[in-house]
């Protein structure tokens, strides 16, 4: 089997001259990504982002920031090849209404991208809307002032009842999954954080409580908890029931990069493990 061959073996509504990954109508992939890469392969990444994307990473302060903004945006750029069947250079992205990044040429697949530290995710639908969000579960210095700020009173009322032990993973499971919801919903901050309540205590089903005005709403968005690495949580948000969600690690990613980058040489010197600082 080649590469791509053994990496995803689902039903395709996303064909280019033979070349599509395959994915079901409802079903999402959530990809992994590690963003600490070796000095070739963060080059070539650089290398097929588009001028928009490396201007928006070289606002950035850190220069390990910078290097992990460009590595996510060129690994988003290699799995949405996988699904067109273009290279990763030759797709066109456009921002929707709320800052959403989308195909400027085409109505599908739907996506999202999410990054923290050296770890991100990308969400591909099949008819979906999808957000997805990552964060790096670290120290918080004033949580009660910045859930006050962030969460609704019902989240806030919640998060103050979970133990003292497990309320900082509880606060970030809260953080990501309104993030997620609200890149799903193509709104970024333009949606005031306390016009809509999700659950986020340890054992609680991930799921959207209320949305302002919208009654339907818990009934119609999908929400789901995911454990990228350790030290790290996340959530994907649907729109709409999903059917499945596959997730694909970083070895197929890998095996993809190297694919669409590095075509002439041989898997076993591909030099894409991550650096030591991000070895997991």
């Amino acid at each position: 089997m080649t590469p791509r061959q053994n990496i995803i073996p689902c039903i395709s509504t996303f064909r280019h001259d033979g070349a599509g990954f395959l994915i079901r109508d409802g079903a999402v992939h959530v990809w992994s990504l590690r963003l600490d890469l070796d000095r070739e392969t963060q080059d070539r990444l650089e290398d097929v982002i588009s001028a928009e994307e490396t201007a928006r990473a070289e606002r950035l302060v850190r220069a390990a920031d910078r290097r992990r903004s460009a590595a996510a945006h060129g690994l988003l750029r290699v799995v949405l090849s996988g699904y067109l069947g273009v290279r990763p250079d030759g797709i066109a992205l456009e921002t929707g209404a709320g800052g959403k990044p989308r195909l400027a040429d085409r109505e599908e697949p739907r996506f999202n991208l999410a990054h923290a530290g050296a770890r991100g995710l990308v969400a591909v639908s099949a008819g979906r809307e999808v957000g997805i969000d990552i964060e790096e579960v670290r120290e918080v210095g004033d949580m009660e002032r910045l859930a006050a700020r962030c969460f609704s009173p019902v989240e806030r009322l919640a998060l103050a009842a979970v133990p003292a032990p497990e309320r900082r993973g509880a606060f970030f499971a809260g953080w990501t999954r309104k993030e997620a919801f609200l890149k799903a919903r193509g709104e970024g901050l333009s949606r005031p954080l306390d016009s809509f309540d999700v659950t986020l205590a340890p054992g609680e089903p991930p799921r959207l409580l209320r949305l302002e005005g919208v009654p339907g709403a818990p009934a119609r968005y999908t929400v789901r908890a995911l454990r990228p690495a350790p030290g790290y949580v996340g959530a994907l948000a649907v729109d709409g029931p999903a059917t499945t969600i596959h997730y694909r690690p970083w070895t197929a990613l890998s095996a993809l990069l190297e694919e669409t980058l590095f075509p002439h040489r041989e898997v076993e010197s591909a030099g894409l493990h991550p650096t030591a600082e991000s070895a997991q």
